[in-house]
Order: structure tokens, then sequence, then C-alpha cells
């Protein structure tokens, strides 16, 4: 009977995964038809006018409503927060009901599920709603053996078995009938309970004001980006504004006008094609290095771990000049525009750092295996991708991620080479560049903050995701290439 609960449960639950990314799919459609329905400034003289950008107060017309701009406003910010709660929710669900076992069911579980029930109301999806709390009484069955009546039948029965409880356990003890070893005893535990609490409290109080201290700088950009140039640059700033004051118009500027759009398109290109890259020279160097038998194997690789002493800007005039006119002519060619993107991604498709790292989580797979599938007819290259690749993949999977990173933030390099093309290389600035180079100016030169911490929000928020997203695979990796195993 426990197992057709349980068995039941994840039943239940896999049908409000459906209905689960209905409502996600919903909300992302929902906010990018609003979010291109924002009006933007109109565009004098060729420039858009930022200097109206407040004071717009615009109507939009949504399913038959004409809407007002704290009104749109409002509906794009609930968007927002639906994604923001339903998306992580969703992803954590389906990972713990896929490794869930029935011996992990408790009364906790079934709370959780009531709660998250409770949060679907308040997205207003209301089919995972009434699944959810119909998988909540199928786990009190499971864990108490109550059908729903029965459970509400029980609730002030259960509360007034608490009460008694706790009566029990209030005992009132005469300290003058105590002898001198209780009445010590007593303090002594006293004593090391006051310790202990106050213990806790340092530690918790330490580590809230360590998260604030992180948090806060990340919550105030966001908050920036979405006030407007006045609530930006007002000597005494808002912590709070409410939602219908949250301009996201700010962010279609940047895309759009400021063609922060077309720079994170060409970051993507970049990060994604020059990991690639990594990825596959990576592998391969590092299998050499660590199973391949040659001669000089060992002093090659000590030439190479070297080269890491040397700083990377020593190697930009060198690389500059091999992808230059000079050298490949990828860029400071007249016809040479569409070769910017192989003169940002072909340098940098090796890393000797990454080498070394999955060099050394190579190392850590015994030989014996490596000689058992050599004796087995097995191919370098086979082992490779059946054996090496799959063991290692915390690592690479790490080596991944840090590369996005790299390439996402990457500056010097980027910067000297669309630098190179004058006003036709802006079009292939990457968006680190973008937002050191781009003008948040309006027509009476004063700066637009909030457009640029909006910028800067797109720069960062992404990374962010990411890393918090994948930070186990991140910690995992790096610990298994450190350990020699």
């Amino acid at each position: 009977m426990d197992k057709q609960l349980f068995q039941k449960s994840k039943k239940i639950e896999k049908i409000t995964f459906i209905f689960d990314l209905l409502a996600i799919v919903t909300y992302i459609a929902l906010f990018l038809i609003l979010f291109n329905l924002l009006e933007l400034p109109p565009v004098i003289n060729g420039r858009m006018n930022l200097d109206i950008l407040q004071f717009m107060t615009p109507t939009y017309e949504f399913l038959g409503s004409n809407l007002d701009k704290w009104q749109m406003n409002s509906i794009i910010s609930i968007l927002v927060i639906f994604m923001v709660v339903a998306v992580p929710m969703f992803v954590i669900n389906v990972k713990k009901n896929n490794t869930r076992t029935i011996y992990e069911i408790d009364s906790y579980v079934a709370t959780s599920k009531f709660v998250q029930a409770m949060i679907n109301v308040l997205s207003f999806n209301f089919i995972s709603t009434g699944l959810r709390i119909y998988n909540t009484f199928v786990l009190i069955k499971f864990v108490k053996g109550y059908n729903a009546k029965e459970f509400f039948k029980s609730i002030p029965g259960a509360i007034r078995a608490k009460i008694a409880k706790m009566k029990e356990k209030k005992v009132v003890i005469d300290e003058e009938n105590l002898d001198s070893y209780s009445a010590s005893l007593k303090k002594s535990i006293r004593r090391q309970t006051t310790v202990h609490v106050f213990r806790l409290f340092g530690t918790y109080l330490f580590l809230v004001t360590m998260a604030l201290i992180i948090i806060i700088p990340f919550y105030w950009m966001v908050l920036t980006s979405l006030k407007d140039f006045t609530g930006a640059t007002t000597n005494n700033p808002e912590f709070f504004i409410g939602i219908s004051r949250w301009n996201w118009v700010n962010y279609k500027v940047v895309l759009t006008a400021l063609n922060f759009g077309v720079y994170i398109k060409n970051t993507v290109i970049v990060a994604v094609f020059s990991t690639i890259g990594t990825i596959f020279t990576t592998v391969l160097a590092a299998y050499a290095f660590a199973r391949i038998e040659f001669k000089g194997r060992e002093v090659l690789f000590s030439i190479l771990i070297m080269t890491m002493m040397i700083p990377g800007e020593l190697y930009i005039i060198t690389n500059f000049i091999t992808v230059s006119r000079n050298g490949l002519g990828w860029v400071g060619m007249p016809t040479g525009q569409n070769q910017y993107f192989l003169a940002m991604i072909i340098p940098f498709v090796t890393s000797i750092s990454y080498i070394f790292f999955l060099r050394q989580n190579f190392k850590q797979i015994p030989e014996s295996l490596y000689k058992a599938a050599r004796v087995d007819g097995c191919s370098d290259f086979k082992y490779l991708t059946r054996v090496m690749v799959p063991i290692a993949s915390p690592t690479i999977f790490t080596i991944t991620i840090l590369n996005v990173f790299s390439s996402w933030n990457a500056y010097i390099w980027p910067r000297i080479i669309t630098g190179v093309g004058g006003v036709e290389g802006q079009q292939y600035w990457l968006i680190s560049n973008a937002l050191r180079d781009t003008a948040f100016v309006q027509e009476s030169g004063r700066v637009m903050y909030n457009l640029q911490i909006a910028a800067s929000a797109l720069v960062t928020v992404p990374l962010l995701i990411v890393f918090f997203a994948f930070r186990k695979y991140i910690m995992n990796g790096i610990g298994r290439s450190g350990t020699k195993g």
C-alpha cells in the first residue's frame, strides 16, 4: 500500500510539472509581448531623445483594455516576479522528484507540497494548486494513514495533545529542596546553554551581516536600473519603490536604441565558439600529457607550465601582428568585417591552465583501466571518449563554465581588435566594451545613470544566474581535480 501511494504521488507530481512548465511558458510569452509594446522615446535628427524618457506617459492597448504607464509597469513586474519564483521551483522539484526515494517521505515533504500549492495560488497557476493539494493529502495518508476527512478531524486532538505535552514538561523546581550537587549541576547546564545560544547568535549574526554586504550592491544595481533619471540621481535615493514605478522601458532602450542586443549576441557567439575550441584542445592535450607515452613529454609539459608565469598582456602585440593585415589579415582590411570574430576567437581556443587542470584529473584515473582497454583492442581516441571523458565530466563542465565567464568578461583583446576598425568595428563590440565606451548621455549632456546601470545589470545578472545554477558542479569539478585518489 505504501509503495502504491508513493508511486501515485510521483505520478501526480509529474502531471503537475506539465502545468508548471505551461505556466512558465505563459509568463515568458506575456512578458515578451508586453515588453515589445513598451514605447521608446522619439528619434530626433537620427538620435533618440532620452531627455523626455521619464516624462513619457503612453497608453497601451492589450487584450481590449487600455493600460497606462503605471499599469503596464505593474503587470510586467508581476510577470518577472512569477518567473523568478516559478523557474527555480520547477527545476528543484523536477530534480527532487527524480531522486527521491520512498524512505525520504515524511511530514516535511507533505508540508512543502502544501506551501508550493499556496505559491501556485499567488502566481495564478490554479491547476497546479489543485494537483499539489491533492498530492499533499496523498502524502499525509502515506505518512499518517489518514484520509482527508480523518486528517481534519485529528487536528483538534493533535493540538490538545501538544498543549498537554507542553504542560507535562513544565515542572516547577524548588531550589531550596535541591542538594548542593543538583544546584551546581543545574547552574552548569544553564551556563552551557547560555554560551551555546550566544555562540549560535553570534555565528548567524556574522553570516547574515556578510550576506547583506554581498547582496545589497546587487540589489541596489537592479533597483537603480528600474528607476527613472530623477530617482537615480536624487540626493535622497529610495531604497524601495513600488512595482508600478519599475521602468522596464530602461532595458528596452538599452537593448534597442543603444544596441546592447547586438553586443550580447556578439558576446554569446565569441563565448560559445571559443569555449568549444578550448574544450576540444584541452581534452586532447590533457589526455596526451596524462596517458600517451612519447619522448620529451615531461619536458614539453614543463615548458608549457612555465608559460603560465608570463602575463597574458605580453602576448597581445604578437597576437595582434598574427591576426592583422601583416599576418592573417583578419583585422585592419577594408573587406575583413566578418573576420573580426575569428580574430577574437582563434587566439584563445587553448589554455595552458585548463590543460594542467584537466591533466591532474586524468592522472587520478587508474592506469590499469588504460592497459586493460589497450589489451582489448581499444584505440586511444575510443578510450578517451568512452572512459576518460565520462569520468572527468565534472571537471570538463567546470572548465566550460569558467571559460564562458572569461569570454563574457573579456575586455582588452576585443577592444583592440574592434578598435582597429573604427566606427565599423563598433558593431562587433562585446558587451564589456560596449559598457565602457557607450555614451549614456542626454541631449543636454547629463549622464543617464539609470540606463548605464541597466546595461551593467545585463552584463552581471546572466553570470550570477549561471553561477548559482551550476555552482554545485563547479565546486565538484575543482575538488576532483585537486584530490589524489
